[in-house]
């Protein structure tokens, strides 16, 4: 159990750090919605958007490894 928990921090972590540093782009795509290029709309478009991807992917990794220890 130790070794999942591990595990999902680590996973969590690097999507955490992967999808700051696709935001710092500026030209274009979300990097430039979430600095505000496309006016304020699109800024809290962007980091809404990211942010529910983000919680998808978490939720989805959960459920993957509770899947694979009911096997």
């Amino acid at each position: 159990m130790k070794q999942i928990k591990l595990l999902l921090i680590g996973l969590i972590s690097a999507i955490a750090i992967t999808s700051t540093a696709s935001a710092q782009q500026t030209c274009g795509g979300f990097g430039g919605m979430m600095s505000g290029t496309y006016g304020l709309g699109g800024m809290w478009f962007g980091w809404v958007f990211s942010v529910l991807v983000l919680v998808a992917i978490v939720l989805f990794i959960i459920w993957l490894v509770k899947q694979i220890q009911k096997k």
